[in-house]
């Protein structure tokens, strides 16, 4: 049994004697340090030597090594030789006792391991004690740094085998979980057991730490580009893609769907097909969106670079192959995504989506299928998710996150693009300036080219192109090159495009179109592509974003705060929730067309307002009691469950910036009026805004012609 303590080798040391009426000293432990000075200073050195070389062969130094410790503490007109020849027999007498370590012990610090068994070794005046602490021996083998760009966890990889030979299952353990044990009944069972005793498992944790020597690595869990010593690399589940080609040895853990962020190494063969491809996506839709979307894919790519502030957003009825065509876009990032199987759906919840959207860094990420249907609650909290996920996209921001000790972490922001497909659109104008919306109509697919492109996508081809292309884009990354080739195709592209609508737009569009810029300019360096078929293609994806510009334009229109309380007002007053009256207070001309109903017979006829006054009707123009007007309003986009929640200044300011109201001195959107005898703060708009005019005058031309009477002569 080998001590780690000199004091209790009698056969080296003389035994303690102590008179019997003197209680025992206190046990003091070997301080090696002062041993050695004291030795080496010449003081009682063949007893100081003596105590060395005893913790010496304790602690397992080979002869060899204690030869070279021995040799240091040669005297003065001492030689190195003649130190060795007083120490050997020392050492001899030490190992001949049996305190030497054996080859099936072997003891560090107070924890050794035998027989596949894990003993505490306690010393004490008395001798050394052994403590089994399990019946199993276990090791860490691995301490690996889990990193997703923000948060970095530990895990270790642990191994193990029974006493009597049996091995157990490897696995993970979280770091920080791993000193309470619990792993141990859930991934080795019953037959893994631990002595009971006060803290015994805290040292088995220890003595298990204590005795591995594990291989430390570093795993990403997130796709995307690296700084990999120096060198740009771009990590997908098969590992990291640069310059030089695929190096399997950088470590990835893509969870579920993720993992099939899969691409193959580059090649150098050109057979990737790029024409075949941007011709298969250019007739795929009519109007040639196709190329807006491969555009996407691989402006994704360099979010890296410059951050990608929009989202896509495939919009058809059911039968307009949305979701395939996306799975085709998809499977630019790997072979296994189809329109059966895409990264995400709107059914997850809005945390899923939005710590999925940040682990596909540098990616395309598709969430499929948005449909707000259900109760009031349900299509409201569809609308939510939506906002919430596309609003963490076009403004690089989320919500942060608190940590257990009340620390702040980092919020998990979608680092690539978002495409969404879905037969609704989400609410919002300015939501909506955040998309790019692209409308399929039915029967505008053609489903031959869109078979032939999922063809393409199982053999792999569509996975082939985008590796070549990040090996071609990691080589200008690692030349200080990228950056300004993203800035000047984003520069080409916005000139081209259209300047009406939001303010947004153009970006967007500009975005898009400058991923087909780039795919091409990869294309003509390698190549791949001639210039004429280049700017045949350039001038394809300019037309079909020229077209998708106007159609955003009316989609943005209904969709602005404006035309959204516009549009509820009228509704509100033809469906009877609301009336407006004369500035009497009483019933205007044309009552039915303002709010008013007629009830009763023809000799006893009663007319009066229905639902809420929400205003005066004077001339042509209306005045609106704003409170009053929200207060239906708001119930009523509620019922439709697009509820609208802007406040009343902010509905004033959007009515005067769409030019439906004239602004009152400054900074007031409201002018002062007397009606039913006293003053007024109102909002005034144009009755045409609601009503057709024209239809108003026939309804009044025809109520003011003469009634024929029973005269009696």
């Amino acid at each position: 049994m080998s001590l780690k303590r000199i004091e209790d080798w009698d056969d080296i040391l003389e035994p303690l004697q102590l008179p019997l009426n003197k209680p025992a000293e206190p046990f003091i432990k070997l301080n090696r340090v002062t041993t050695s000075e004291a030795a080496l200073n010449g003081e009682n050195w063949h007893d100081n030597m003596l105590k060395l070389v005893a913790s010496w062969v304790a602690k397992g130094n080979t002869d060899e090594e204690i030869d070279v410790l021995a040799g240091r503490l040669t005297l003065p007109g001492y030689t190195i030789e003649q130190t060795l020849k007083d120490v050997r027999p020392m050492v001899d007498s030490a190992r001949q006792k049996g305190f030497a370590i054996s080859g099936e012990i072997l003891q560090q610090s107070s924890y050794i391991g035998h027989h596949n068994q894990i003993y505490l070794m306690k010393v004490s005046r008395t001798g050394p004690k052994e403590i089994r602490l399990t019946n199993f021996h276990a090791e860490i083998i691995y301490e690996t740094t889990v990193t997703n760009g923000i948060d970095n966890s530990k895990t270790f990889t642990v191994v193990g085998v029974l006493h009597n030979g049996t091995p157990l299952s490897k696995f993970d353990v979280e770091a920080n979980a791993f000193d309470k044990l619990e792993w141990l009944p859930t991934n080795w069972g019953a037959k893994a057991q631990v002595t009971v005793g006060s803290m015994y498992k805290a040292h088995v944790a220890a003595a298990i730490k204590e005795r591995s020597n594990p291989k430390e690595r570093t795993v990403y869990s997130h796709t995307g580009w690296i700084d990999k010593n120096g060198k740009f690399c771009y990590l997908t589940n098969r590992g990291g893609i640069s310059a030089a080609g695929l190096n399997e040895e950088i470590e990835t853990e893509l969870q579920g769907s993720l993992s099939d962020y899969d691409l193959p190494a580059p090649n150098e063969n050109g057979a990737e097909k790029l024409f075949e491809i941007l011709q298969h996506f250019f007739k795929l839709v009519d109007d040639g969106t196709g190329l807006l979307l491969v555009g996407a894919a691989f402006r994704a790519t360099l979010s890296e670079f410059k951050k990608c502030t929009v989202s896509v957003f495939l919009q058809g009825t059911t039968g307009t192959f949305k979701t395939a065509i996306s799975g085709c876009i998809q499977a630019f990032y790997g072979k296994e995504f189809n329109g059966s199987h895409l990264p995400e759906n709107w059914s997850s919840t809005s945390n899923a989506m939005e710590k999925k959207a940040f682990l596909c860094k540098d990616a395309v990420f598709t969430i499929d299928d948005f449909v707000a249907r259900g109760t009031p609650s349900e299509v409201s909290r569809s609308h939510k998710d939506a906002e919430r996920v596309f609003r963490a996209q076009g403004n690089q921001s989320g919500r942060d996150r608190l940590t257990s000790t009340t620390e702040v972490r980092g919020a998990y922001i979608p680092r690539g693009l978002i495409l969404a497909t879905g037969e609704d659109i989400p609410n919002g104008h300015s939501l909506q300036a955040r998309c790019v919306i692209l409308s399929i109509k039915k029967g505008a697919t053609k489903t031959d080219t869109l078979t032939a492109l999922q063809e393409l996508a199982k053999q792999e081809s569509l996975a082939q192109l985008m590796s070549n292309f990040l090996s071609w884009g990691a080589d200008q990354a690692d030349h200080n090159k990228i950056k300004s080739l993203i800035t000047a195709a984003h520069d080409d592209c916005i000139k081209e495009l259209p300047t009406s609508g939001h303010t947004r737009m153009r970006d967007n569009l500009a975005s898009l179109t400058s991923g087909i810029w780039l795919l091409l300019q990869f294309g003509k360096e390698r190549g791949d592509i001639s210039d004429e078929e280049i700017q045949k293609f350039k001038a394809a994806t300019l037309n079909a974003a020229t077209k998708v510009a106007e159609f955003q334009m009316s989609v943005d229109q209904e969709a602005s705060e404006a035309d959204r309380f516009i549009e509820y007002l009228r509704s509100s007053i033809a469906m009877g929730a609301a009336h407006l009256a004369n500035k009497y207070g009483t019933c205007p001309d044309a009552p039915s067309t303002w709010g008013w109903k007629t009830t009763g017979t023809p000799d006893n006829e009663v007319t009066y307002g229905q639902g809420t006054k929400i205003g005066w009707i004077v001339g042509k123009e209306i005045y609106l009691d704003m409170k009053a007007a929200l207060s239906v309003i708001k119930t009523f986009s509620t019922r439709l469950g697009n509820h609208l929640g802007s406040s009343e200044l902010a509905i004033k300011k959007a009515l005067f910036e769409a030019g439906m109201l004239e602004k009152e001195g400054e900074g007031r959107y409201t002018k002062k009026v007397s009606v039913e005898g006293r003053r007024e703060n109102v909002t005034c708009i144009q009755v045409s805004l609601l009503m057709d005019i024209e239809e108003i005058e026939r309804e009044l031309s025809e109520d003011d012609e003469p009634l024929e009477e029973n005269l009696p002569f």
